[in-house]
């Protein structure tokens, strides 16, 4: 059957400019674009920390397919300023588009004042060895030359004519000048105009004003580059054109995945790159039941009740009292806040308290880089709390649709076992758009259980009654009187300090842990992905999943049988999978964004076993396909040893 031209697309487009200048917005229409177009997208924002004028850049993915990773060099580079050119020239392939302000051309690097100095150090010394001024004129000059299809855009000009259309002023509509460059390239990628006025119309969904000015800046621009440049590749309709497709971030999803989970009480404080989950939750927070849960509960509307506490300790303290209370529990945060949490993990561990922690994780230590990713909270949230913090449950999910349904399997878990479970996630996850089916986020998939719940408990009531699994019946306080408390108790919760009743708790919590292994199916627990029966195996965890699976494509069409060992759960820990499907290997390599190689000391840990090739990213940025495909195979050509992968700027 031969190949249809949608099938073969595949493009990579970067946008780069100012930070607080529209680059997120800039990102999420230049995905909808393409989603109207009828393509599978994922975007993924890369942002500094400073809240304006340092660079950030979002790179977006086009594929018939789902594509699950980003990738370089780049089809496209839409540059809003001249540190845009200078920060991502390196990143362009030949046959490429360059859209730039011609307004830019002037500028020198050494005048570019939020440009980092070693950034331009770096830049001056490159365009040095290949005889190129520091100007971006020359800069442009040169791309051109090497086969970089370079489109400058007059953007004063487009303003004022847009201005003049609309009878206002150019300041008004000076903030469309992204929704210019994204024209550009739709105009000369043969997109219709059609497409880009409707992904402003659903961005700025109610915003009149904002829709008519981005709107006729569109126009403006599609009328000049079709009369200065032309059409030169006629994007065909992808496989989804036409149909009612959603798109949202891995916070967005995780937000979802909470109410349709029932929480009634989300907590968190504000730290990135957690808070967007809380925002979501907020403006959402009162939501329309369909027919049959309307009918089951009296009201056709529900309420998930989310707080902002004054710190992170403060925030699962007050979901823990709400889970005492009796209501479904959660609390977002990052590795700084984890850090704060401990205390009052070791609490609900010792308080069996059901409470749900999102931890999105970020580069560190302490403070790092508050805005970039990293995989560095892993063996933190394994031993999380002091003084044998367990039994609770540590699970890390590996894209947006796996975190969506984690997210109420880690609620219905943290309530059966009466343990607090920490779902690892991280900035690349938060940060990133990518298009679904409404079909793939069912809120009937994973039924909602509450456990060992009873709602009108007999007047021998014991909260710690000491059972066969180590699950004791809980109460919501109200229903009945009991003691909470967070030293060592006995059945009905009295502080005691007998040695007998210490060590029948201590057993008691062994038993829950023993039965949280029971209970979990080894198939959540890791997920074996390619040819079964291949003797490479690369083994990693959460967020590294796609840039994985897409690699694993290029490795395949170079003759090499690859499989790919996902570790969802690090408590309960997979012990006997990991071991067979590891034992069974010729090859095998670590994947991690951290530098100590955390997943192999847990393995190492849990298993005994020691892999000693490993792929990690250093520099604080996301992982890319192109870096695990050329990791891998520098890998495998080595005894042990670590190999580290840092394309991207």
């Amino acid at each position: 059957m031969p190949l249809k031209l949608s099938e073969a697309v595949d493009l990579d487009v970067m946008i780069g400019g100012p930070q607080g200048g529209g680059i997120e917005s800039s990102g999420q229409m230049m995905l909808r674009v393409f989603m109207l177009k009828g393509y599978d997208v994922f975007g993924i924002r890369e942002y500094h920390s400073d809240i304006i004028g340092a660079h950030s850049y979002y790179n977006v993915r086009v594929k018939a397919s789902r594509p699950r990773s980003v990738r370089l060099p780049a089809d496209a580079l839409l540059a809003l300023d001249a540190e845009a050119i200078f920060t991502h020239y390196n990143e362009l392939k030949e046959g490429s588009y360059l859209i730039y302000d011609v307004d830019s051309l002037q500028t020198r690097i050494e005048k570019i004042a939020p440009m980092e100095p070693e950034v331009k150090e770096r830049v001056i010394a490159d365009l040095k060895s290949k005889g190129v001024e520091p100007i971006a004129s020359e800069l442009v000059k040169y791309l051109s030359k090497n086969g970089i299809k370079t489109i400058g855009l007059p953007l004063k000009d487009l303003l004022k004519q847009t201005a003049d259309r609309l009878k206002t002023t150019v300041v008004s509509v000076s903030k469309s000048v992204n929704t210019m460059t994204i024209t550009a390239l739709a105009t000369v990628l043969g997109i219709d105009l059609s497409a880009v006025e409707r992904s402003i119309n659903l961005y700025f969904s109610g915003r009149k004003s904002i829709i008519d000015s981005n709107v006729e800046a569109a126009r403006v621009t599609y009328e000049y580059v079709r009369s200065n440049f032309g059409i030169s590749k006629e994007l065909p309709d992808g496989p989804h054109r036409g149909k009612v497709r959603m798109i949202a971030t891995g916070n967005d999803i995780v937000a979802m995945a909470k109410i349709v989970g029932g929480v009634g009480l989300e907590t968190y404080y504000p730290i990135t790159p957690s808070q967007d989950e809380a925002f979501y939750m907020e403006s959402h927070r009162v939501f329309d039941l369909d027919e049959e849960a309307s009918k089951a509960l009296g009201t056709s509307k529900m309420n998930s009740l989310t707080l902002q506490a004054e710190d992170e300790l403060a925030a699962l303290n007050m979901a823990i009292g709400g889970a005492i209370a009796g209501a479904r529990v959660a609390t977002t945060t990052s590795g700084p806040g984890l850090s704060l949490m401990n205390e009052a993990i070791s609490f609900a561990v010792m308080a069996e308290v059901p409470v749900v922690i999102s931890d999105w994780m970020r580069t560190g230590p302490s403070t790092g880089i508050a805005t970039r990713q990293g995989q560095q909270d892993l063996l933190h949230a394994i031993f999380a709390g002091h003084g044998e913090a367990w039994p609770k449950i540590v699970i890390a999910s590996g894209d947006h649709l796996e975190a969506y349904y984690d997210t109420i399997k880690a609620l219905n878990w943290a309530e059966q076992f009466q343990v607090p479970v920490i779902h690892l996630l991280d900035k690349y996850m938060a940060a990133s758009m990518m298009s679904f089916d409404r079909e793939d986020v069912d809120p009937y998939k994973v039924p909602l259980t509450r456990g060992n719940y009873v709602s009108n408990p007999g007047p021998d009531y014991r909260r710690y009654e000491i059972t066969e699994d180590g699950i004791s019946p809980r109460a919501p306080l109200g229903s009945v009187r009991f003691l909470v408390s967070s030293l060592e108790h006995n059945e009905y919760g009295i502080v005691t300090e007998d040695p007998s009743t210490r060590e029948k708790m201590m057993l008691k919590r062994i038993k829950k842990m023993e039965a949280i292994e029971r209970g979990i199916p080894d198939s959540e627990k890791a997920v074996l992905h390619g040819d079964p029966d291949a003797k490479i195996t690369i083994v990693s965890w959460g967020s590294t999943k796609g840039p994985i699976l897409d690699a694993m494509e290029r490795l395949r069409a170079d003759g090499l049988r690859v499989r790919f060992l996902q570790i969802k759960t690090f408590l309960p820990f997979p012990t006997e999978v990991v071991k067979g499907i590891i034992g069974s290997s010729d090859d095998v390599i670590a994947v991690e964004n951290n530098a100590f190689g955390q997943m192999v000391m847990a393995i190492r840990m849990f298993t005994g076993l020691d892999i000693k090739k490993r792929v990690a990213k250093l520099n604080s940025r996301s992982l890319m396909e192109q870096e695990v495909y050329n990791g891998v195979k520098k890998a495998l050509g080595m005894k042990e040893g670590l190999v580290v992968v840092s394309d991207g700027s």
